[in-house]
């Protein structure tokens, strides 16, 4: 239970941070970029905590790659499709399914 409440918390601040960091990038002038990018480095310190306490339960070659895949996932589908409208081509979805087809592959 607790290493999936942490795989959750990992894939919830890395996508976050790279949301955040992305807003960093849209401009609006140095006080908004500072915001974003503080903000997004915090953010992604959680999930640096939240991946060094799931690898006292999970060896190390099974965490990493289950945390990149579903960070991977979450940024793209959270972060790029719903919540900066980005369009997602076809071929990135079939990767995106190669991504998740690797994942339950490992976890196995």
């Amino acid at each position: 239970m607790i290493v999936a409440l942490l795989l959750l918390a990992n894939m919830t601040a890395n996508t976050a941070a790279h949301i955040f960091l992305k807003r960093s990038a849209a401009g609006g002038g140095v006080k908004r970029f500072l915001f974003w990018q503080v903000l997004g480095n915090l953010v992604g310190f959680v999930g640096v905590l939240a991946y060094v306490f799931l690898l006292k339960g999970m060896p190390l070659h099974t965490a990493y790659p289950l945390t990149e895949g579903l960070s991977a996932i979450g940024v793209q589908i959270v972060g790029g499709l719903l919540v900066l409208r980005e369009k997602i081509r076809p071929l990135a979805w079939a990767g995106t399914g190669l991504v998740l087809a690797g994942i339950v592959i490992f976890s196995l």
